[in-house]
């Protein structure tokens, strides 16, 4: 009797277990598997990386760059081999697959695919995600934590980063990474 029990307890425990396990595929972890990987670099941003005081903004895109909270970038820099950076990019794209994440939109741009996807509702995200690649560079995941975020109005805002004051360091860091 005994034994059926501590059978029975350990199916239970066995089965929970493989259930809470779930092969979903999240930024987080996803981060966290290939950032000291080498051929991976990843660079966090505070989100104050541009300073829009210079620029004309709306009390209401200012609201909308203070949604912000952080930007958490992870690149991949291709080595040349097809094979292996579409293996790499195939597993980046199973995190914009998770169905938690809900697709913006998706485009090319000089050469780039860039796909946006977001947790949230249209007016207000709290985290949104862009995979950008290229086969001749490599590829990068971008993470925008914040609170509340206003897709339109940071789209809108993105097209005053030619009058924002940004600190070129961290950028540099990003594109010396794909030369």
């Amino acid at each position: 009797m005994k034994s059926s029990i501590k059978i029975i307890t350990l199916s239970l425990l066995f089965s929970l277990a493989l259930v809470s396990c779930k092969d979903e595929a999240s930024v987080q972890t996803y981060f966290v598997e290939h950032q000291d990987l080498p051929d991976y670099k990843q660079i966090d941003f505070s989100a104050n990386l541009a300073d829009f005081s210079k620029a004309d903004l709306s009390a209401e895109e200012q609201e909308a760059i203070k949604s912000l909270k952080k930007i958490s970038f992870l690149g991949y820099r291709s080595t040349g081999n097809k094979e292996v950076y579409t293996q790499e990019l195939e597993k980046a794209k199973r995190v914009f697959k998770n169905e938690k994440y809900s697709e913006l939109m998706d485009f090319s741009m000089d050469g780039i695919k860039i796909n946006v996807n977001a947790i949230g509702s249209n007016d207000a995200v709290d985290e949104i995600l862009v995979l950008m690649s290229n086969q001749d560079t490599g590829f990068g995941v971008a993470r925008i934590i914040g609170d509340d975020i206003n897709p339109e109005k940071i789209m809108k805002i993105m097209n005053n980063m030619q009058k924002a004051d940004v600190d070129g360091s961290q950028l540099k860091a990003i594109m010396g990474f794909f030369n």
